[in-house]
């Protein structure tokens, strides 16, 4: 009996030390749900997006003296358009001749610093040599002319690859600006039937795999041009004809241009279903000169505009965003002072000192919204 009464002392004892009675044991604290990091913001263009941001360079101006504007392009940008050096003007030089040297020293820029090269543009109205714009052979003459520079600048241009055997030159704006008065007054139209069929049918043939683009101004504001060019995407499908995007060349204004227009002509493109570059991207925003100088006023506008169209592009599927390009880097260098005979002209992201405006906060701004 003792050893009993003995155990039972120990058993209470046991239990008043392991918190055993009356009282409830205390509720756990729940662990707090982690509040997840937002992604950083991208500080740099290229970084900002998976699809490319393109620069119009020249083979003078990366080769030239000033540094500044090889330090942006590699920090900013991961693709190249030639704006002059590789037009037909520039490079085909006389019957079945021709120079492509400058071309070559902007592919060898851009392989050397990993960017990808948009040629442009193979055939365009505005830029054909004088010795063909006055060919006097018969017009089947003309054609073999014209067929063995598309031919061969395609070819040549092909064989520059990247350490992993990928193209550096991976498209071509094949033809510019076919519908226009100009297109369809010049040599192309008259003297080659079906000429838009035969440039891209020709690309093809010398490059099975390189990207084909038909560039044009006003599809972001011309329905008109927009339905025509659609009908003829149409039309080459249906005559299995290769084109594989479309360019939008995106000479804009912070105010007349509407942004609703803009979006709608642009989901008539994209059900296309091809690839879509907007081509030459710049933003006049005194087209009524009725500034000296710009203001905080406007840049602030221009700021907004240029953050709406980066937003715009990133409704594209992403398997079709082929990139978007600026037509120039420094507001001082843009062909829209002399084209609007107006010094006084502030389109681009960057200002006469390399300097970064609102309008490149604003453009970046819209491409890091998620």
């Amino acid at each position: 009996m003792k050893i009993i009464k003995n155990l039972a002392i120990i058993i209470a004892a046991t239990l008043v030390s392991c918190g055993g009675g009356s009282e409830s044991d205390p509720v756990a604290t729940p662990t707090p749900t982690p509040t997840p990091t937002p992604t950083p913001a991208a500080t740099t263009l290229k970084a900002a997006v998976t699809f490319p941001i393109g620069m119009i360079v020249s083979a003078d101006r990366l080769s030239g003296n000033d540094n500044n504007f090889t330090t942006v392009l590699n920090k900013e940008f991961n693709s190249v358009t030639a704006e002059n050096d590789m037009k037909m003007a520039s490079m085909f030089t006389a019957p079945n001749t021709y120079d492509f040297s400058k071309g070559d020293a902007i592919v060898a820029y851009a392989k050397a610093n990993g960017i990808r090269v948009h040629g442009h543009a193979l055939v365009w109205h505005s830029s054909i040599p004088n010795w063909l714009k006055n060919y006097a052979g018969t017009d089947a003459e003309f054609e073999a002319q014209v067929k063995g520079y598309v031919k061969a600048t395609v070819a040549h241009f092909a064989l520059a690859k990247t350490a992993a055997g990928k193209p550096v030159v991976e498209s071509w704006d094949v033809v510019n600006e076919a519908f226009t008065d100009g297109a369809y007054a010049a040599a192309f139209y008259k003297r080659i039937p079906n000429y838009l069929v035969k440039c891209f049918t020709w690309a093809r043939e010398a490059d099975p795999t390189v990207k084909l683009f038909y560039n044009d101004y006003n599809l972001e504001s011309q329905g008109s041009k927009v339905t025509e060019v659609v009908n003829m995407v149409n039309s080459f499908k249906a005559n299995s004809t290769p084109i594989d995007g479309i360019g939008l060349q995106m000479h804009v204004d912070y105010v007349t241009t509407s942004m609703s227009t803009l979006a709608a002509n642009l989901t008539t493109i994209k059900n296309t279903g091809l690839l879509i570059h907007f081509s030459e991207l710049d933003m006049t925003v005194n087209i009524y000169k009725d500034l000296t100088t710009l203001t905080t006023e406007r840049s602030n506008a221009q700021k907004a505009k240029y953050k709406e169209i980066a937003v715009l592009y990133k409704t594209i599927p992403a398997a079709q965003r082929f990139g978007i390009t600026f037509w120039g880097m420094r507001d001082s260098e843009s062909w829209l002072l002399s084209f609007h005979n107006n010094s006084n002209e502030w389109p681009l992201l960057f200002d006469a000192n390399y300097g970064y405006k609102p309008a490149y906060n604003g453009f970046l701004e819209g491409l890091n919204q998620q």
